[in-house]
């Protein structure tokens, strides 16, 4: 039987496998579960405005009311609009925060999905956002156990820095699976600048980004084949990480970010990932590789669609929350039972709204929304 200690560093390691490996999910999602002593866990993606979810990767539950939630049931929940409104990456929640649960339990979500699935309450961490989608990792609680305890939101904060890293690396190399004889043909095809460094800290390979970064951003230099940030803080922090994934397989499980400074106009950042674990391995296998560093652009949060408007006609959160369910839902009444609220308290959440925006009706806010949206962002 594993330690608590040891069970978090297998999982952590698993983690990060996924960002090399998707298939990987799976697993990693049931060792969560394990861990956080959960009946389920997902990394999903929803859209508030819209009404629509991914199943991105999902563990646990009754298939058929997995599915039928994607389809159908995601329409009802009442949580969107205000993860979208009120949280931000790497935050950690719980679904009964959001939404009392008095309300959760008499909402068309809780009725379809959540308590033939024996789930009473999830605790969530934003992963990513953009526009009115997002995506979120977590896990679901039993009835028995809900709603959740902060301490078990203490224990998901433990695994959250590696998710989101994990998330920002299979971003950058856009790739499903690294392939030993495909290495240099994908990594010279992404944007992001990518180097391959040995042990003794001087790169193997640096596909034609990274290059080029070399040469024009004097933020990166060469030395005698070793890379070395022109900030002093980043040098010693880049050394200790390479160390680190050569020599100690602990450390190694614990990838690093590294602010490089300003070019360009932008902040970079450097993260430093180990190639001496799990999938990892083949990764470097070619160029006796211990890491790979991946070096992009800081990314800066914009306000979401939800955030725009409802700072714009200084809306409270109930009536965020009514205007994005009508939107979605079929007059009052299924506004209702989708948030789990009387149908004259939407009515009155209603006619505050119309009163800030000027819209006549529903017809005009679905206007209102089209005139906000941007579809060339998210």
């Amino acid at each position: 039987m594993l330690s608590d200690t040891e069970q978090l560093s297998d999982l952590i390691s698993a983690i990060y496998d996924t960002a090399f490996d998707h298939s990987r999910w799976p697993d990693a999602l049931e060792r969560t579960a394990l861990f956080m002593n959960a009946t389920g866990a997902t990394f999903v993606a929803h859209d508030a405005a819209r009404k629509e979810g991914n199943p991105v990767y999902t563990y646990g539950g009754d298939a058929a009311l997995n599915e039928r939630y994607f389809s159908e049931t995601v329409k009802f929940n009442p949580a969107l609009v205000p993860i979208s409104l009120y949280r931000e990456p790497g935050e950690v929640f719980h679904l009964t925060e959001l939404v009392p649960i008095e309300e959760v339990r008499r909402s068309r979500l809780f009725k379809d999905w959540m308590e033939p699935s024996d789930w009473g309450d999830f605790t969530h961490a934003l992963v990513e956002k953009s526009g009115t989608r997002f995506s979120t990792f977590g896990v679901a609680h039993p009835l028995s156990r809900s709603p959740a305890t902060d301490a078990v939101k203490d224990r998901l904060r433990l695994l959250v820095p590696h998710v989101l890293r994990a998330a920002q690396i299979s971003n950058t190399m856009q790739l499903q699976r690294v392939e030993v004889d495909g290495m240099t043909a994908t990594l010279d095809a992404l944007g992001a600048a990518a180097f391959l460094v040995r042990a003794e800290g001087d790169y193997a390979y640096a596909n034609p980004s990274g290059l080029k970064f070399l040469a024009e951003a004097e933020l990166l230099a060469e030395l005698d084949g070793k890379l070395r940030p022109t900030g002093a803080d980043a040098a010693k922090l880049l050394r200790a990480a390479v160390q680190a994934s050569a020599t100690d397989l602990a450390l190694a499980n614990q990838p690093v970010a590294i602010p490089l400074g300003s070019y360009a106009g932008d902040v970079w950042i450097a993260h430093v990932v180990s190639l001496r674990q799990g999938s990892r391995r083949q990764a470097g296998r070619r160029y006796d590789a211990v890491a790979a560093i991946f070096i992009h652009r800081a990314e800066v949060r914009r306000p979401t669609l939800v955030q725009v408007i409802t700072a714009q006609f200084k809306l409270t959160a109930a009536e965020a929350r009514v205007l994005f369910a009508i939107l979605a839902a079929e007059g009052v009444a299924e506004t209702a039972g989708v948030l789990g609220i009387a149908e004259e308290t939407v009515k009155t959440h209603l006619k505050r709204i119309y009163a800030k925006t000027g819209a006549g009706g529903q017809a005009e806010l679905f206007k209102l929304l089209l005139a906000y949206a941007n579809p060339m962002v998210g």
